[in-house]
């Protein structure tokens, strides 16, 4: 995983967020970084209510709930590790379990103090959207499924990056 650290008075940018899908499986994880997107949007998908209470004028929105999405054009670098885990997918046009993985969205705004930057894990659903040989783009949307559990994660000197689930307690 490629490190790239905010410093103070920067602002956060596309490369401060390592997005990462899992190309092993959940008991041996194996993470491809993407790096060959021109996107790094997470789409919050927010779940609301409208309630009009009685002794207000106006309706009062409540948040249940989100379920994050992103839709990530990549660009087609053959060897690429990004293509080799999308081109398969598509090619395959995968469904139901071959379409499925995890997501690890890792947050490096935040110098750690221990080497453990702020991260999200959570299966998804990995859905072509599109393939434009013209551009050299093929576009998905990874749809987080399920709990999105909170953690940190760690870099080793491998570049690999291990996630650590965080406790109820830990949880802000």
């Amino acid at each position: 995983m490629k490190i790239n650290k905010l410093r103070t008075g920067e602002q956060v940018k596309k490369y401060h967020v390592a997005l990462l899908v899992n190309k092993g499986t959940k008991v041996s994880p194996s993470w491809v970084q993407i790096e060959k997107s021109t996107d790094n949007t997470v789409t919050m998908n927010a779940e609301t209510e409208d309630r009009d209470f009685i002794v207000d004028t106006n309706p009062t929105t409540i948040l249940k709930k989100y379920k994050p999405s992103m839709s990530e054009p990549v660009t087609l670098y053959k060897g690429n590790p990004d293509y080799e885990f999308f081109w398969g997918r598509f090619y395959k046009m995968s469904a139901g379990a071959a379409a499925e993985s995890e997501i690890l969205v890792v947050f490096m705004n935040e110098e750690p103090e221990d080497g453990k930057y702020e991260a999200w894990k959570c299966d998804c659903v990995c859905v072509c959207d599109n393939f434009n040989p013209v551009d050299s783009i093929l576009t998905f949307s990874i749809n987080f499924n399920g709990t999105v559990e909170t953690g940190t994660v760690s870099v080793g000197e491998d570049g690999a990056p291990a996630f650590t689930k965080t406790t109820d307690s830990e949880t802000v």
